[in-house]
């Protein structure tokens, strides 16, 4: 028996692997095919997704996926802590007021024309505003490889930072909030407080302390690292993997606080594990730790778009609503989330009498949305809670809407950072590696963006 069992334990680590090994390698190839007909590569790794997808779901091997869903997570901490390592504290300070003000109003418009759209559509309240809130998340790492690869730098490369990273911190904490309210409405009662408020507290209060204290003590063990070893990079790098990895678990883990049960956020957690640990270290360590962080990232986001792709298979199956009005959802979903962000920026924009660059271009930036909100519409899926009927139907909205802005918003941010000359236009659509041509390259950008 013991036998039997270790056969099927290797079997299925087996198909896993080789899975995986798979989409990684249709995805290299796919992402390199995309930039050859002038589409972003990231596209590409959605698409080989879109196959492995169909092809687990023609052979039965969805449970393969479910042995590999854990990348995701692990993904997401990587790309939230990368996106924390872009926020320090000076570029902060210089902006805080224009960024503030801009996510406010884009957040207010946002969540109310999108929670207006899906009453509209008939979806109760409750679910509407849970929807509303998802979209204000916007999705970093479509922008974090195109100013990676091109080497942004100007007013509005140091404006986009800030604001994914505010859009998302907001969105996380809103979208705690709506859930805990959509929670005790769905149950026919008014919000518990001990539900309505102490839950999203601990969860935010929790993310953001367990993310300092990793944060700093990573920045304490870069310091104390032997620079003139000469494989330093390669501590620095195997102390910051370790230090995601322990983020991405704490995040899984489920904790109690006397009657209150809570998780921390999967992107707030290693989001203010990025934002400390870069405020905590010397400029040139937080360089040099970028650089070896961020050549280890890439096959990270490829599984993370391909994992989406397959994941829009898997679970289309399961959709009890008619595919016509999920389509019509997700494309009246997708226009409306982005007036509700370029009323918002414009009006902020006014506010604040900021450059008009981040009025006309930076709406085109934030387009992008894919890491955050489908994260939180996972969570509404399995909120058992809610609805079941609302929470598939939305799950696929949001989700088909993440994948549509995958398609254009990559070309959309890439060509706004252009206009805005931020990179160089000859660069918009060369396919080589950026450093074989640096007399084609405007100089990188201070690493205070990061």
């Amino acid at each position: 028996m013991p036998t039997m069992i270790l056969s099927i334990v290797n079997e299925s680590f087996f198909s896993a692997l080789a899975v995986l090994a798979i989409i990684i390698a249709v995805g290299a190839v796919l992402g390199r095919l995309a930039e050859a007909v002038r589409m972003p590569s990231i596209t590409g790794y959605f698409v080989s997704g879109l196959i492995v997808g169909g092809w687990l779901l023609l052979s039965q091997g969805e449970s393969v996926y479910d042995g590999l869903a854990i990348l995701s997570n692990v993904a997401i901490a990587f790309i939230a802590f990368e996106l924390g390592t872009r926020l320090h504290r000076k570029s902060l300070k210089a902006n805080f007021s224009e960024v503030a003000v801009i996510v406010l109003m884009q957040a207010i418009f946002t969540i109310g024309l999108v929670t207006l759209l899906f009453i509209l559509f008939g979806a109760p309240w409750y679910m509407a505003l849970v929807v509303g809130v998802i979209a204000t998340a916007t999705s970093p790492e479509t922008i974090m490889v195109l100013s990676r690869k091109y080497k942004t730098k100007g007013h509005l490369t140091n404006a986009i930072m800030p604001h994914i990273g505010m859009d998302d911190i907001v969105g996380v904490i809103l979208f705690s909030v709506a859930l805990a309210i959509a929670g005790a409405a769905a149950a026919g009662g008014s919000p518990n407080p001990e539900v309505a408020i102490a839950e999203p507290l601990l969860e935010i209060v929790g993310s953001i302390a367990v993310g300092a204290v990793i944060g700093i003590l990573l920045a304490v063990f870069t310091k104390l690292a032997k620079r003139r070893d000469p494989e330093y990079k390669q501590t620095f790098l195997t102390e910051t993997v370790a230090a995601v990895l322990l983020t991405a678990a704490f995040a899984l883990h489920g904790w109690q606080l006397g009657e209150v049960h809570f998780i921390l956020s999967p992107i707030l957690t290693p989001m203010f594990m990025g934002i400390f640990f870069t405020n905590f270290i010397p400029k040139d360590l937080r360089k040099e730790n970028d650089e070896a962080v961020d050549a280890f990232t890439p096959p990270f986001i490829l599984v993370f778009f391909a994992l989406i792709g397959v994941q829009f298979v898997m679970e289309m199956q399961g959709v009890e609503a008619a595919w016509w009005l999920i389509l019509i959802l997700a494309l009246a979903y997708a226009v409306v989330r982005v007036a509700g962000k370029q009323i918002g920026i414009f009006v902020g924009a006014k506010i604040k009498e900021t450059d008009h660059k981040v009025i006309k271009f930076l709406v085109r930036a934030l387009l992008p949305q894919a890491t955050v909100s489908i994260g939180m519409a996972q969570v509404l899926l399995h909120e058992e809670s809610l609805p079941e009927e609302w929470r598939g139907t939305l799950f696929m909205v949001v989700l088909i809407a993440g994948i549509l802005y995958q398609f254009v918003g990559p070309f959309f941010s890439r060509k706004a950072l252009a206009d805005a000359n931020e990179i160089d236009p000859r660069l918009m659509y060369f396919n080589g590696h950026p450093d074989e041509h640096d007399d084609h390259h405007p100089e990188p950008a201070s690493s205070e963006k990061k």
